[in-house]
């Protein structure tokens, strides 16, 4: 009796063991496309490019990351708020225009 408990434990650790390599291995793909979606590059040169892309259905992460790539190049200045991308870019878009009327 005790050796087939011995025996139905050894397989009830090892099952453990190979479901923890397969969650593992599940959360590592699921990361590594989650980086590829983030890695986009974005061909943004306008205001009009980053506004296709912040008005579309794409995620929120994917617009904050144009939006940001557009702060970078220097196509509109930065959001004094923290806020959703639409309302960062459109803020944006707001001081881009007053800033041309009321320089500094």
């Amino acid at each position: 009796m005790s050796a087939i408990l011995m025996i139905t434990t050894d397989n009830d650790s090892n099952d453990g063991k190979d479901n923890k390599q397969e969650n593992t291995h599940q959360a590592a793909k699921k990361k590594e496309k989650t980086q590829k979606k983030h890695e986009k590059e974005f061909n943004i040169k306008t205001q009009e490019d980053l506004a296709e892309i912040i008005y579309s259905k794409q995620d929120e992460q994917t617009k904050m990351n144009a939006y940001n790539e557009a702060i970078k190049k220097g196509i509109l200045p930065r959001s004094q708020n923290y806020q959703e991308a639409v309302y960062a870019y459109e803020e944006s878009v707001w001081l881009s225009k007053n800033e041309s009327i009321n320089p500094k």
